[in-house]
């Protein structure tokens, strides 16, 4: 029998624009059963007040690497994909990492204590890995406090309804798998949940990060994924295994057809388009200057 292969480093990234949750985010992310070997906030916006939750929470998370504040002034717009390759450039380029997985945490999700270490599990086998999340309701998302998580005395469980639907969704993503290795499903299928889904650091840089074309809402994820699979990477779907929550917002979700959208159009020439992205990792679209502070 082969020998299991060593669980890789895990570095934590947490794309954010507003301080609203951080607090509890990290909180979250402090109690991991296995600490991350770093922890990047990264934002299209240099607010103070998101720093500020940096500086007063991050100190908790045993990150040996530290935890840091990627930032630039805003652009006026949802630039997601390059905020993402903002904190992968950091990591590897400023960090000196070269292996190991990135897992991306958006700031409204809040993990179990165990996600760390089951992204790390799976993605000693996959190079990506493919949870999900649990909607959590407005009364509930404004009752938690950071502190109680931390300390354990506040904790949200998975009902059986919601159970099963974590099951129901990973049973058609391996269908989906299973349809995709016959050449009968589309390569983007299963869905790749941009909010909570971890890659191994080598795969990213190949493809260079995300298409930072694709700016505002829809199918970043999607583009992600379809490259990613025609350059063969492997997939895990434990989304009954990985549990994380998502905190409630209003949606950002434009109204009208998603069809309609500049980013579905975009999407539908990805057959033309280079499997290695043109601005990403490496040449990003102009921007701000991008500042980095370890904080904690």
């Amino acid at each position: 029998m082969a020998p299991t292969p060593p669980n890789p480093p895990i570095h934590v990234v947490i794309p954010t624009h507003v301080p609203r949750y951080l607090d509890l985010v990290l909180a979250a992310v402090a109690r991991q059963t296995l600490a991350p070997a770093s922890v990047t906030v990264t934002c299209d916006t240099d607010d103070p007040a998101i720093g500020a939750v940096i500086e007063r929470w991050g100190g908790n998370v045993g990150a040996e690497r530290g935890v840091w504040w990627v930032r630039r002034a805003s652009t006026g717009g949802e630039r997601l994909c390059q905020v993402r390759n903002n904190a992968v450039r950091h990591i590897h380029e400023s960090m000196g990492v070269d292996n190991g997985r990135v897992l991306i945490i958006d700031g409204d999700m809040l993990c179990a204590d165990d996600c760390v270490a089951q992204h790390a599990q799976f993605g000693s086998r996959a190079e990506l890995v493919y949870p999900y999340r649990v909607n959590v309701d407005e009364a509930t998302s404004a009752t938690l406090d950071a502190s109680r998580i931390l300390s354990g005395d506040r904790r949200l469980e998975v009902t059986a309804a919601e159970q099963e639907l974590l099951a129901k969704r990973e049973r058609r993503y391996r269908r989906q798998l299973l349809m995709r290795r016959l050449r009968l499903g589309p390569l983007h299928k299963p869905k790749l949940l941009g909010g909570h889904f971890s890659v191994d650091l080598a795969l990213y840089l190949r493809l260079n990060g995300f298409d930072e074309h694709y700016q505002g809402w829809g199918f970043k994820d999607d583009e992600f994924a379809y490259r990613a699979a025609r350059l063969g990477a492997t997939v895990a779907v434990p989304v009954s295994r990985i549990i994380s929550w998502h905190l409630y917002h209003p949606t950002r979700q434009p109204t009208g057809r998603m069809a309609d959208l500049p980013t579905a159009r975009r999407f539908a020439l990805r057959t033309s388009l280079p499997l290695v992205c043109e601005h990403g990792v490496r040449d990003p679209l102009p921007q701000p200057p991008v500042s980095a502070d370890r904080l904690a």
